[in-house]
């Protein structure tokens, strides 16, 4: 009898055990499948140091252009009328069309008969400006350089008016 008592526990702690093993495998499979696979690494540049250099000087060149731009550009402003216009560039004679507002200069006649689309020229301490978009006609006279953004600005107002 003590034989049949040690074979049945023997029995007992067998299938104990193999039950126990059976759990453990079942939750390692389950663990494993749950776990996902790990996010894709970041592709990290690499990039030489002529390659470097570029970047770096695009920044700066980046930096410059928003340093550049007039405020009215980073905005999106354009002048409802001609004196806006006027006022806003600092022109001491501009004309649209018909319309011409403050003093003409005698040099500006025979630049703005040239049929051109753009024109930019310095006469004495002035610089003139006939922009031509379509059928509209722009011709503007001032103290200061129009830097092509500003110039780019003005065929914006000419789309615009």
């Amino acid at each position: 009898m003590l034989l049949v008592l040690h074979l049945m526990y023997l029995q007992v702690l067998e299938l104990s055990l193999l039950v126990i093993a059976v759990v453990a495998l079942v939750l390692i499979v389950l663990f494993i499948s749950r776990r996902q696979p790990p996010p894709p690494q970041d592709v990290v540049a690499r990039y030489t140091p002529g390659e470097q250099e570029i970047i770096k000087q695009i920044g700066e060149i980046r930096e410059r252009l928003e340093k550049i731009i007039p405020p009215y550009g980073k905005v999106g402003y354009i002048p409802s009328s001609l004196e806006e216009l006027k006022d806003l560039l600092g022109f001491t004679y501009i004309k649209l069309g018909e319309k011409e507002l403050g003093g003409r200069p005698p040099e500006v006649d025979r630049l703005e008969e040239l049929e051109t689309d753009f024109l930019q020229a310095k006469i004495g301490d002035f610089y003139v400006y006939v922009i031509k978009r379509g059928e509209k006609k722009l011709v503007a006279v001032g103290n200061q350089y129009l830097d092509y953004l500003t110039v780019r600005f003005l065929y914006e107002f000419l789309d615009y008016i």
